[in-house]
């Protein structure tokens, strides 16, 4: 499935470069789309001129969705990858079998979006959802850790958050979003608020939670 990507082709010495955490870029053709910025170069030292800009926030040079990046690097280090959705539904997951070959790498995936499930099948302690809330740093956490000890892999993300429209509070914003990621020697968890409509903030979400993954493997290597 290809989203985002400028329709403008390249020439032959052209590049597409695709980034994730910019909100603009001037003096470059791009295109501002829901899940980041793609960017037409003209040839070598105009993209080595903005990878020396931006390359941190760079996670392509080609076609490539960003599962199909996190696909490869997981498939190269030999891991295995299992999620768990809250606000997404199974999007994160959806996004990852999109990809031939993902069984390779992706065990599979729990949706909790009721709390029950998440106690049940994550063993997310009710009291820790009572005292923080389905949406906290410190459910995101156990979800993260619940389906890494419920399945054999050696990665799991995990994501809640507030899709909207409805809900939110001062402390709680609507488009609040956690992403979790543990392996057996670390837990860590990203906050993030997003700002667009119910399903640009799911989309979102599960972008970024490919690139923390992404980040992860890459400083791993």
């Amino acid at each position: 499935m290809r989203v985002g990507l400028c329709e403008e082709r390249a020439h032959e010495e052209g590049y597409i470069v695709r980034t994730l955490g910019l909100e603009s870029l001037e003096g470059y053709r791009s295109i501002k789309w829901v899940g980041g910025v793609d960017v037409l170069l003209s040839g070598e030292e105009e993209l080595r001129d903005f990878m020396s800009k931006y390359g941190d926030f760079v996670y392509t040079v080609g076609r490539e969705e960003l599962e199909e990046v996190v696909g490869k690097l997981l498939k190269e280090r030999g891991l295995k990858l299992a999620t768990a959705e809250s606000c997404t539904g199974g999007l994160l997951s959806a996004r990852i079998v999109n990809v031939p070959g993902s069984s390779a790498y992706f065990v599979g995936g729990f949706v909790v979006y009721a709390n029950e499930l998440k106690t049940k099948l994550l063993s997310v302690d009710e009291e820790i959802l009572k005292k923080y809330g389905a949406v906290s740093e410190e459910v995101c956490r156990q979800m993260a850790i619940g389906a890494l000890e419920e399945t054999d892999a050696d990665i799991a993300l995990a994501i809640t958050g507030i899709s909207g429209p409805g809900g939110g509070s001062p402390e709680k914003p609507l488009g609040l979003t956690y992403i979790a990621l543990s392996t057996d020697r670390e837990v860590f968890v990203k906050r993030v608020v997003f700002r667009g409509s119910r399903n640009e903030n799911r989309f979102m979400a599960t972008q970024w939670a490919l690139e923390v993954l992404r980040r992860y493997l890459l400083r791993e290597a």
